[in-house]
C-alpha cells in the first residue's frame, strides 16, 4: 500500500539521505578541486551546469505533476499506466534535448576545452527516462529515496576518492573526462535502489509505453508552465556559472564554482523540504482551504527561522569557512561566498512560495516573476561581471533572487497573514544574539564558532518558535 508516514518522518528519511550524500559529494568536490586546479575544475562545473538545463528540459516539469497526480491515485495498477506513459513522453522529450545539445553546444566557447566532456554531460538525459525517484516521492515511499541518493552520493564519491586518480590516461582520456562517465555510473546506481522496489509496489516493471497521444497532450498542457518555470528557475540557481564559461576564463568559474557548490547545499535542502511536502500539500490543496493555509504558513515560518542563522553565519563565519575546506587555493571564492550565502536564502524563499503555488494548481502564476527575475540576473552577470569577474555574477544573482522572492511575495500575498509576521522578530533577534556571538569568539577555531552561535540562536528562537508554531496553523 502507498506510505501513509507523516511530513515529519518522509522529511527526516529525506534529510538524513541527503545530508549523507552531500557530505560525500561534498568531499569528491572539494578533492577534485584540488586535483584539477582551477581552471579544470572550472570546465567541470560549466560542464555539470549544462548537464542540469539538458535534464530539468528532457523531464520538462513532468516527474513534479507525476507526483502531484499519483500522489491523488491510490491504485498500484493506476499508478503504474501512469508511469508508463509518463515514461513514454520523457523518452520522445530525452531524444529531442540530445539532437538540439548535438547542434548547439559546438556553438559556445566552453565546448572547445573538451568536447567529449560536454557530450558526456549531455547523455545524462538517456538514464533519467528510467529515473524512479519521482515515482517513489508520489507514492511516499521515502525511505527508498533517501536510500537511492545515498547510494547514487556513496558510488560516485568513492570512485572519485579512490579510483580517479588511477584513470588519468586510460583509453586516452584525461583525468577531467572520466569524472561525467563516473557520475553516467553512479546515476544509474541510484535509480536502482528506487526502482526495483518501486517497480515491486507497482506490480511489475515499468517501462517506457507509447501512444496515446491526446493524453501526452493533456499532461504537456497541464505542464507547460511548470517545465518552462524550472527550466527559468535553473537560470537562477547556476547560470551564473554558464555565463562565467561565456564572459570569463575557466580559472574564474573554477574560483566562483568552489565558493557556489558549498552555499548550493541551500538548495539543496529546499528541493529536499519540497518533495517531502509536495504529496501532503497538493491534497490539501484540493481540499479545506484553511486547512492549507495553516499549514503553508507554518512550513514557510519554519524555513525563514532556518535560514536567517546561515545567511548570518555566512556572511560572518564564510570566509573562515571556505579557508578551511579548501586552504588558500580559492582564496578569490571567499566575498563570493558571503554574497551567495544570502543569495540562495533569498531564493530557497521564492522558490517555496513558487512551488506552494504548483501544490495549489496555480503554477500559471510562477512563471512570470521567473522571467522578470532571470532577466534581472542575466542582465546583472552581463554587466558586473566584466567590471567585477566572479563577484560580479554573485551580485547579479543576487538581484534576480532578490526580485523573485519580492514578487511573488506580493502574488502570494494573501496567504501572508495572520501569525506568519510574528516570527520576523524572533528570528531577528537570533539573528543578532549569534552576530555578537561570532564577534565575540573571533580567536576560536571556525568550527567551535559555528557550533556556538548555532547553540545560541537556539537557545534564543527554540522557546518562542515552539509558541510561534501552536498559534501558527489556527
Amino acid at each position: 500500500m502507498r506510505g501513509s508516514r507523516g511530513v515529519l518522518h518522509n522529511l527526516s528519511v529525506l534529510t538524513i539521505g541527503t545530508f549523507a550524500a552531500q557530505l560525500l559529494n561534498l568531499a569528491a568536490l572539494v578533492y577534485l578541486a584540488r586535483l584539477l586546479g582551477d581552471h579544470w575544475f572550472g570546465v567541470v562545473q560549466v560542464g555539470v551546469a549544462v548537464s542540469a538545463y539538458a535534464l530539468i528540459t528532457a523531464e520538462w516539469g513532468l516527474m513534479s505533476l507525476g507526483i502531484r497526480e499519483i500522489a491523488r491515485l491510490d491504485n498500484p495498477a493506476e499508478v503504474r499506466d501512469y508511469v508508463r506513459l509518463h515514461q513514454g513522453l520523457l523518452a520522445v522529450l530525452a531524444f529531442a534535448v540530445l539532437a538540439v545539445g548535438l547542434a548547439i553546444l559546438p556553438l559556445f566557447p566552453f565546448y572547445r576545452q573538451d568536447p567529449a566532456l560536454f557530450l558526456l554531460y549531455l547523455s545524462l538525459v538517456i538514464p533519467q527516462i528510467f529515473m524512479g525517484e519521482w515515482v517513489g516521492i508520489g507514492v511516499e515511499r521515502m525511505s527508498w529515496v533517501g536510500a537511492a541518493k545515498t547510494a547514487a552520493s556513496l558510488s560516485y564519491a568513492v570512485l572519485v576518492l579512490v579510483f580517479l586518480r588511477h584513470l588519468d590516461g586510460l583509453a586516452g582520456w584525461p583525468t577531467w573526462r572520466w569524472i561525467p562517465a563516473l557520475y553516467l555510473f553512479s546515476f544509474v546506481a541510484g535509480n536502482l535502489v528506487v526502482a526495483m522496489p518501486v517497480a515491486r509496489w507497482l506490480g511489475g516493471p515499468f517501462l517506457p509505453r507509447f501512444g496515446h497521444l491526446a493524453e501526452w497532450r493533456r499532461r504537456l498542457t497541464e505542464t507547460a508552465p511548470i517545465g518552462a518555470s524550472i527550466v527559468t528557475m535553473r537560470v537562477l540557481m547556476n547560470g551564473d556559472l554558464v555565463l562565467l564559461g561565456i564572459l570569463s576564463e575557466p580559472e574564474i568559474a573554477g574560483q566562483y564554482a568552489a565558493a557556489a557548490k558549498i552555499g548550493f547545499v541551500l538548495i539543496v535542502a529546499m528541493e529536499v523540504l519540497w518533495k517531502a511536502l509536495l504529496p501532503r500539500l497538493s491534497r490539501l490543496a484540493r481540499g479545506n482551504e484553511t486547512e492549507f493555509l495553516g499549514r503553508f504558513r507554518l512550513y514557510l515560518g519554519l524555513v525563514t527561522a532556518v535560514l536567517v542563522p546561515i545567511s548570518v553565519g555566512g556572511v560572518l563565519l564564510g570566509p573562515d569557512l571556505m579557508a578551511l575546506i579548501y586552504d588558500d587555493s580559492y582564496a578569490a571564492g571567499r566575498p563570493i561566498f558571503q554574497v551567495l550565502v544570502v543569495s540562495y536564502s533569498l531564493l530557497s524563499l521564492g522558490w517555496f512560495l513558487g512551488n506552494s503555488l504548483i501544490a495549489a494548481d496555480r503554477q500559471r502564476e510562477f512563471f512570470p516573476p521567473l522571467v522578470v527575475s532571470a532577466a534581472v540576473a542575466v542582465a546583472g552577470c552581463f554587466i558586473l561581471v566584466p567590471r567585477l569577474a566572479g563577484l560580479g555574477a554573485a551580485y547579479g544573482m543576487l538581484a534576480g533572487h532578490g526580485t523573485l522572492l519580492m514578487t511573488l511575495a506580493w502574488i502570494c500575498r494573501r496567504w501572508l497573514s495572520g501569525n506568519l509576521w510574528r516570527i520576523l522578530p524572533l528570528v531577528a533577534g537570533g539573528g543578532l544574539a549569534m552576530a555578537l556571538v561570532a564577534g565575540w569568539t573571533g580567536s576560536l577555531p571556525v568550527v567551535v564558532r559555528i557550533v556556538v552561535a548555532g547553540l545560541v540562536y537556539l537557545a534564543v528562537t527554540a522557546w518562542p518558535l515552539r509558541r510561534w508554531a501552536g498559534f501558527a496553523v489556527r
